[in-house]
């Protein structure tokens, strides 16, 4: 009988060991079709953010916890959307150990920016480097910053807090002297109730001229973005400014070079401090199991140090819908049309540009 219970208790302690880990994540993927203006009509199967992650924490003793995540991304059609071969490694998405207690928490890793919290006007299911059913061009910034400590303050009242640091680590002493690292700092405040919310992030990439062929001394982003939610309605608006920024350059995979005949990765964003201003509005109404959803997004004619560019800004609307199947599965399809005016680095050889995408998805959360 001894013997049974020893046995009982050894096979229980890995368990036990494991209580404080969670395993979690989404396999998500479409089949879309993709027709850009001069282009030929492009069939596809895509990932459209699939990952998996462990996390957990420790109580450490007087309301201190240990926290820690591993997360990681994968694709489920194979590729990773760039090269055509999976080359993602371990920890590619928020990874970081911290601690966390009454005043708050603080994580030490590669951590989402600010911008990435946000994206609240954007819900969609679409490959962010392919398509235009999804508000890549708006949430362009949002990205996860590697070398970098954040705080996150407690709700209070409703508000909370967030402050990070992103440290570049390319500082370097040459002929001309002593370049400056390329550090990120970024600011987040956020208010919200059982309807509405408000939340403002500011952005400064310091000294980015630290890195090749980039003679910005600093770029900056702010945004606000606002929610109601209630009686199976919402409504998300955004609206964002950036200096020093051009529209995403990895929107898609059609395009080629600017009006100017520039490689869009080096567009006048680099000497010329460009300013740009997006706004973005969704509304969605639940029925049942399903929810239709509708997005508009602008983005006006940019502006450099000569003054306004004419043509060089975009409209875009999304149209579709998710059904879900269960708590954890869902379905949907999705209509997004984008026109690039001619002047902007979306647009391809100089001309007015239409991206026309559709979709359909399959989401899965564990």
């Amino acid at each position: 009988m001894n013997k049974k219970l020893i046995a009982v208790a050894l096979a229980a302690l890995p368990v036990a060991a494991m209580a404080d880990v969670t395993l979690y994540g989404t396999l998500n993927a479409g089949f879309q079709n993709d027709k850009v203006t001069d282009k030929a009509s492009q069939n596809r199967v895509e990932d459209y953010t699939s990952f998996i992650g462990f996390k957990g924490k420790e109580d450490l003793g007087n309301g201190l916890k240990a926290i820690w995540q591993v997360e990681t991304r994968i694709h489920a059609d194979g590729s990773d959307g760039k090269n055509g071969t999976s080359n993602d490694g371990l920890g590619t998405r928020d990874t970081f150990i911290g601690v966390e207690g009454g005043f708050g928490k603080v994580r030490l890793g590669k951590i989402s920016n600010q911008l990435n919290d946000l994206g609240l006007v954007d819900p969609w299911a679409y490959n962010s480097n392919v398509g235009a059913n999804g508000l890549a061009v708006f949430t362009s910034n949002a990205t996860r910053l590697t070398n970098s400590v954040r705080y996150d303050s407690p709700t209070i009242a409703g508000f909370d807090g967030s402050l990070m640091y992103g440290f570049g680590e390319n500082k370097a002493k040459d002929a001309t002297g002593t370049k400056k690292s390329s550090d990120i700092l970024g600011l987040g405040l956020n208010w919200s109730n059982d309807v509405f919310g408000a939340h403002y992030v500011y952005q400064k990439e310091m000294n980015p001229g630290s890195q090749a062929n980039d003679v910005r001394k600093s770029a900056t982003i702010h945004r606000v973005e606002g929610t109601y939610s209630a009686n199976n309605l919402y409504v998300a608006l955004g609206y964002q400014k950036a200096r020093g920024y051009d529209w995403n350059t990895e929107f898609s995979s059609f395009m080629e070079k600017d009006l100017n005949g520039k490689d869009v990765v080096n567009h006048d964003a680099a000497t010329d401090r460009l300013v740009s201003k997006q706004a973005a509005l969704t509304v969605a109404y639940t029925i049942g199991a399903i929810t239709p959803r509708f997005t508009y997004a602008k983005g006006w004619d940019q502006h450099d140090n000569t003054g306004k560019l004419d043509n060089t800004g975009y409209r875009q609307y999304i149209l579709g819908a998710d059904y879900a199947l269960s708590k954890r599965t869902s379905t949907g399809v999705s209509y997004g049309n984008l026109k690039a005016d001619k002047g902007s680095s979306l647009a391809n050889n100089g001309v007015d540009t239409t991206y026309k995408t559709l979709g359909v998805h399959l989401t899965h959360s564990f």
